[in-house]
């Protein structure tokens, strides 16, 4: 009997960048399960890439074709779908993936969106493939056979005519995820060592709580599967993974149960034998604080600990259906976390059910004040198989919603000789019964000025002055964006520009949506400045505006110690020569070989050591300091590896500074000479 070959793609949009850059372990989890079940009996190739997918369906056809369904490539797999089926309609088609509806309505809106599906298959996907799999083996590869001989395969919906089916077997999930293998280990994932992509792997599956906003809020996600040893396959990873410095780990609370003890003595094992992972890119822990700071210290700095809040008004989080940890425990937390260096993050979203401009500023402020440390403000995303997304959440909190192009999902393709161009939509709330639009925006125009102020790391070096004046960190945030605001100034136009991008590419319906990218795709495919308008606004603030930001923040904490009347001469000439510094490293980002040195009365270099924990005038001296700031080659290579990943145009710099720790960017300062004399 001939091998069957079946075509397993996770496809990511190039048009603009790579927007989905991780490896497709979820295609690649599958394939390896049907090849330990049936070994030999399959062909089996994975597709990351656009271009590798049409360059295969050119010269093979495949008996099977899967797509996995994500908000971002949605669009996508359905245009490879259409022409698939056009040139070979014998040709099974099956999806997967989340981006999937609860209710029936939802389901109605997808099957009429995309009715060349031959088969969904929800929940887990490893058993439901291959039960389909066989299931198809008895009927020749005939998908309408099967559909019209009564056996449902499990896990299945499906069109039968105008119908729409429903598998009533729902099969149990994986207890254990060693059953599945690695498909790291059987070489499925060779081929996407590219220098771009980032290693994914799980060492768990499911989550505990039941966020609304979350898909794996459902019950059926409730229990937590793991992986009790991936040393092996990690390893794997490390001797071929190049110059990428990141490692994604898909689980939900990393660090939060025992075995993750043992999986980071795992992974710092290897950070030490192969210098990386370098960061860590996963979510941690909700719950059981103590074993994520035991994990994170044993990462070395590696691991960002999450203290995931979406908000701290405890009307909206029982809307939501979450608890959060205490305000004692979140001090805990921000403390420890310094004694172990390791950085903190939390996460709040704009628009849940209840949300004003009065509780996100009160989020902001008590999260900011709290000491931590990276603050991602999101938007609310209505994601499929979310209890908020349902048609009676809507209404209930008189959600007004507008779509929008997808960050980076879009461009142009080729697929059997036809270009045709592709794009992906989110739907976003942007008022409620509590939030008005123009209120909405306001909040944003804050979220930006987080983004820039605080995020970035640039002013580090003022917090702690401020802070040891009883100045709050936040009310020099809050009064640095009114600044901006009020200027006219060139971060001024930023702003404007940023306001107007908040809404230049949202549209009321799915349909208006894409009627106008169809219209206009050249011109959006081609504005290298891209779509993520937080990310755009951050990026040319950075990389554009920051001596004039500098001027602006530098100005408001004069403002703010002069009216404590504590700006004394002494504490004027450390601001002025901590600016300069502050410029020397932080301008010129993209040239990497630039050095310089200069002289200066305060020893920056032992106050960098302490992180300006400090009193700076302890740290002043009548000799001058010559300090040379510059990469080694070592810090050098590990920013070159981010430039080489994302590029240097604004898109790609702004997921640089979504991406990485700032502070990494900034030209690293080393002593020079000391000398006899004041500086000018």
């Amino acid at each position: 009997m001939r091998k069957r070959k079946l075509f397993l793609a996770d496809l990511t949009h190039t048009g603009q960048s790579i927007a989905s850059n991780v490896f497709p372990l979820a295609v690649g989890l599958i394939a390896n399960y049907i090849n330990q079940e049936n070994p030999d009996h399959y062909e089996i190739e994975l597709f990351k890439y656009p271009d590798d997918l049409a360059k295969a369906l050119e010269t093979q056809t495949p008996d099977l074709v899967g797509f996995s369904n994500y908000s971002w490539n949605c669009d996508l797999s359905y245009q490879f779908t259409k022409r698939i089926k056009q040139q070979h309609p014998e040709t099974v088609v099956i999806w997967g993936g989340p981006n999937y509806g609860l209710t029936p309505e939802e389901l109605n809106d997808f099957w009429s969106a995309y009715p060349l599906i031959d088969f969904y298959l929800i929940k887990e996907g490893e058993k439901a493939t291959l039960d389909l799999l066989a299931q198809l083996e008895l009927v020749e590869f005939d998908a309408n056979r099967l559909k019209n001989n009564g056996v449902i395969p499990s896990n299945a919906h499906f069109l039968k005519g105008a119908q729409r089916v429903f598998s009533a077997d729902i099969l149990p999930r994986i207890k254990n995820l060693a059953e599945i293998g690695s498909p790291y280990l059987s070489g499925y994932m060779d081929k996407f060592f590219d220098n771009v992509l980032i290693p994914m792997v799980h060492t768990t599956r499911g989550c505990p709580f039941g966020c609304t906003f979350c898909t794996e809020g459902n019950s059926y996600y409730n229990r937590v599967s793991q992986v009790d040893n991936f040393k092996n396959e990690l390893e794997y990873i490390a001797q071929r993974r190049k110059q990428v410095q990141d490692l994604l780990i898909t689980d939900a609370n990393f660090g939060m149960f025992p075995q993750d003890v043992a999986k980071a003595d795992i992974i710092a094992e290897l950070k030490s034998e192969y210098n990386w992972p370098q960061k860590i890119l996963v979510s941690t822990g909700k719950n059981k604080k103590e074993r994520v700071i035991e994990v994170a210290k044993k990462l070395d700095g590696a691991l960002s600990i999450a203290a995931s809040l979406q908000t701290t008004n405890q009307d909206i989080l029982s809307t939501i259906k979450r608890s959060n940890i205490s305000s004692d425990a979140l001090n805990v937390i921000v403390q420890e976390s310094k004694d172990v260096n390791t950085p903190t993050y939390t996460e709040i979203i704009l628009a849940l059910p209840g949300d004003s401009v009065l509780t996100h500023v009160t989020s902001l402020k008590e999260v900011i004040n709290s000491g931590l440390g990276i603050v991602r403000m999101y938007q609310l995303i209505l994601l499929p198989q979310t209890e908020l997304a349902t048609p009676m959440s809507r209404q209930k909190y008189q959600m007004e919603t507008v779509f929008r192009i997808n960050p980076r999902c879009f461009g142009h393709y080729f697929c059997y000789g036809e270009r045709f161009c592709s794009v992906e939509f989110e739907e976003i709330c942007v008022a409620t019964n509590t939030l008005s639009k123009q209120d909405y925006l306001s909040c944003r125009q804050l979220d930006l000025s987080v983004e820039v102020l605080h995020n970035t790391g640039l002013f580090f070096e003022l917090r702690n002055l401020l802070i040891s004046h009883k100045i709050e960190w936040f009310d020099f945030i809050e009064r640095a964006h009114a600044q901006i605001l009020n200027s006219r100034s060139y971060m001024s136009n930023i702003y404007s520009d940023y306001v107007h991008d908040c809404f230049s590419n949202t549209f009321q319906t799915k349909d208006h949506l894409m009627d106008y990218f169809t219209h206009n795709h050249e011109l959006i495919i081609g504005n290298s400045a891209g779509t993520n308008e937080m990310a755009k606004g951050k990026a040319r603030a950075v990389f554009e505006g920051l001596e004039e930001l500098h001027d602006i923040a530098y100005q408001v904490v004069c403002d703010l110690l002069i009216e404590q009347s504590s700006l004394t001469n002494q504490i004027a000439l450390y601001l002025n020569q901590l600016k300069k510094i502050s410029l020397l490293r932080k301008c010129n980002l993209t040239n990497r070989e630039l050095v310089v040195t200069d002289a200066f009365n305060f020893n920056f270099i032992e106050m960098e050591k302490l992180k300006y924990e400090c009193d700076p005038l302890e740290y002043y001296s009548e000799d001058t300091i010559e300090i040379t700031l510059g990469y080694s080659n070592e810090e050098r290579d590990y920013v070159e590896s981010y430039f080489n990943q994302y590029g240097e145009k604004i898109e790609g710099l702004g997921r640089i500074l979504m991406r990485i720790n700032t502070e990494k960017l900034f030209k690293p300062i080393r002593l020079s000479t000391v000398t006899t004399g004041m500086s000018n």
